[in-house]
């Protein structure tokens, strides 16, 4: 568990975060997207066919970082752990990244589906907290 002040707990205000996956020789690939925190875990979608999902999918391990509203990142990384959500855990992911970013839980979702995909949500947690 995370304590105050410490863990994914730093990330609860933030309207956005870094997102570093991994490409296949290990280099970091950064996007920033909307973070949802709940916790001692974190929420963050992609769309089915984004090259985050597939290095996910390769290796599900990233780190996160504050970022501007720009998308650079603004403050020192975090390691944490990745999981696919599905079914009852994802509505759940999905309710809480709409609750905290209103217009991005509407639009985000309809973008992916008139783009014939779909969204995957994604669990965060810190490495060595599972």
């Amino acid at each position: 568990m995370s304590t105050p002040g410490t863990g994914l707990s730093l990330f609860a205000d933030e309207p956005r975060v870094w997102l570093a996956t991994y490409d296949r020789e290990g280099v970091p690939v950064g996007t920033a997207t909307a973070i949802a925190v709940e916790g001692d875990r974190a929420y963050v979608r992609a769309h089915g066919r984004s090259g985050t999902a597939e290095r996910l999918r390769r290796r599900p391990e990233a780190e996160i970082s504050p970022s501007t509203l720009g998308g650079t990142p603004a403050g020192a990384p975090m390691k944490v752990d990745v999981r696919r959500l599905s079914g009852r855990e994802a509505r759940h992911a999905a309710r809480h990244l709409t609750r905290k970013h209103p217009v991005r839980g509407v639009l985000v979702p309809l973008g992916h589906r008139l783009m014939l995909d779909r969204s995957l949500l994604y669990e965060l947690h810190p490495v060595g907290e599972r």
